[in-house]
């Protein structure tokens, strides 16, 4: 068991989506607690948001070289070429004070920018972007104790050199979100309104603009949907993932402190293993100002994914990220658009 702070005794960190990263189990008496806040209809864990395994149905297996939870919904070779695109996020927490940081893991994606002309090869300037809940400063108070755990650096690696570092820079990086964050979905003329406590759940890093191993190659970055791309309900859609941990019940549940009771193996047949990217595919159920609500499969160290499309004459290129479980929905996670197509 890992303790990520003395205020966390005997608590088992869930080093997944940076936001997420406090969402943890705590055993007293054989029972497992899991500290669950409710902002709204949101189910906030720990200032984190759940994830949400939507449809059990789909089953992760090899699709050419890349492993894709529905290969019916996607070409082998676009699968080869995201599986290039998916890196892991780190980000590093601590007290204030306090000399040891931990890890906490979600997605970054690098949208590609001009042509590095100096490169003298196929290189690309490049932008990281991510969830912006991925980069926040996690305040908690409550009757017996004070938490505060500041986000301290923020970066990522290459997938097949687990030793080297990429160091990104986000000027979000420990922010604190207030009431005024606060960004509505639905407003009150809706059925359904509802909120999300982090705005537009978007954040853009520093451009990278010096060729880079791995980063600035074309392969590495994602392009934008540009001229001619409307969002439209029913479009195919996915999320290419990497990531290090195995998702669990809770990790993979729309309400944590209820988990649900996938078995180890059905969770591992819907999101296939740890350490590899896998893609996970859906639909655009509903179309927002700003946001979408989709049908992909997640869990909790997703929030951050680059959401590209599947097919058309878009296929492959980046729309939004993924940012978590629907304020109140089960069977849909949602995400924010980085095309602008008013």
């Amino acid at each position: 068991e890992t303790c990520l702070a003395r205020s966390y005794p005997k608590a088992r960190i869930l080093t997944c989506c940076p936001l997420e990263m406090l969402k943890y189990e705590r055993k007293t008496s054989g029972k497992i607690e899991g500290n669950i806040l409710k902002n709204g209809n949101n189910i906030v864990v720990e200032c984190g948001v759940a994830e949400c395994l939507v449809d059990l149905s789909r089953r992760t297996q090899q699709h050419g070289v890349a492993y894709v939870d529905n290969p019916a919904s996607i070409s082998k070779e676009l699968a080869a070429e995201v599986s290039m695109k998916a890196f892991v996020l780190k980000t590093f927490y601590a007290p204030p004070g306090a000399v040891l940081a931990k890890p906490s893991q979600g997605q970054v994606g690098f949208l590609r920018q001009e042509r590095i002309e100096s490169s003298g090869r196929s290189q690309y300037a490049v932008t990281p972007v991510t969830a912006k809940h991925n980069l926040l400063c996690i305040l908690e108070t409550t009757k017996s104790r004070k938490v505060e755990l500041n986000a301290l650096e923020a970066g990522s690696y290459l997938p097949w050199d687990s030793q080297s570092k990429l160091y990104l820079v986000f000027d979000d990086l420990n922010w604190v979100p207030t009431d005024k964050d606060r960004f509505v979905l639905r407003d009150r003329k809706s059925d359904n309104p509802l909120s999300w406590p982090f705005g537009i759940d978007i954040s853009m890093g520093s451009k990278i603009t010096s060729c880079t191993q791995g980063i600035t190659s074309k392969d590495a970055s994602f392009e934008l949907a540009g001229n001619g791309f409307k969002f439209k309900a029913g479009q195919r859609i996915g999320i290419a993932v990497f990531s290090e941990h195995t998702p669990t019940n809770i990790t993979a549940s729309y309400d944590p402190k209820h988990p649900s009771n996938f078995s180890t193996e059905q969770l591992k047949q819907a999101f296939g293993k740890a350490n590899q990217v896998n893609i996970y595919t859906g639909r655009t159920m509903l179309v927002g100002d700003k946001h979408i609500e989709h049908n992909i499969n997640s869990f909790t160290s997703c929030s951050g994914a680059i959401i590209f499309l599947l097919d058309g004459e878009h296929a492959g290129k980046a729309v939004a990220v993924h940012a978590g479980s629907h304020p109140s929905m089960r069977t849909r996670n949602i995400g924010f658009k980085l095309v602008d197509t008013r």
